[in-house]
């Protein structure tokens, strides 16, 4: 009697694969911790006078993560210094947790209606340990749910395959 059948050894193999998949297709660039970097026309990269404030950026944008950024910096800086947003960044929903508006609260914001307007004071500045968040579209929340249903009926149909089962 061998130790694992072949219908077994081939069921792990395609979840293994299945969550190789999904661990790719989810994966964002780390987080990291910077200086904010100097406009161009200045003296140098980094802000040399500026009092720098740490904040953090999770979601939908290109680097999220922790960043030292001026204390004149908001929330639009904050996403331009994290690479701007993703395409599947919902700017119209984007959130501001902040510890002043009480535990559990948030601030929503709508990026989209100031890139519309150009209107600086619907954007809030940031304070220390400010976090925004940067959610997802609903199309890329249901991919992703197509992603995931694709996936795990290519493992049930694979398995089927190997057992024999018409």
């Amino acid at each position: 009697m061998r130790f694992f059948s072949i219908k077994f050894r081939a069921a792990i193999l395609m979840f293994c694969w299945f969550l190789s998949g999904l661990s790719l297709a989810s994966a964002q660039s780390g987080g990291y911790l910077e200086r904010a970097q100097g406009q161009a026309g200045t003296s140098g990269d980094i802000y040399e006078r500026e009092v720098l404030i740490e904040v953090q950026i999770w979601g939908q944008v290109m680097k999220p993560g922790r960043y030292r950024v001026p204390v004149t910096t908001d929330v639009v800086g904050l996403i331009s210094y994290a690479g701007g947003p993703t395409e599947d960044a919902a700017l119209s929903r984007v959130k501001l947790v902040r510890g002043v508006f009480g535990p559990g609260q948030t601030q929503k914001i709508n990026v989209s209606k100031y890139t519309g307007r150009a209107d600086k004071s619907l954007i809030p500045m940031l304070d220390q340990g400010d976090v925004v968040i940067v959610p997802s579209t609903l199309y890329h929340k249901m991919m992703r749910a197509t992603l995931f249903l694709s996936q795990a009926a290519i493992i049930v149909t694979s398995y089927l395959v190997v057992a024999g089962v018409r």
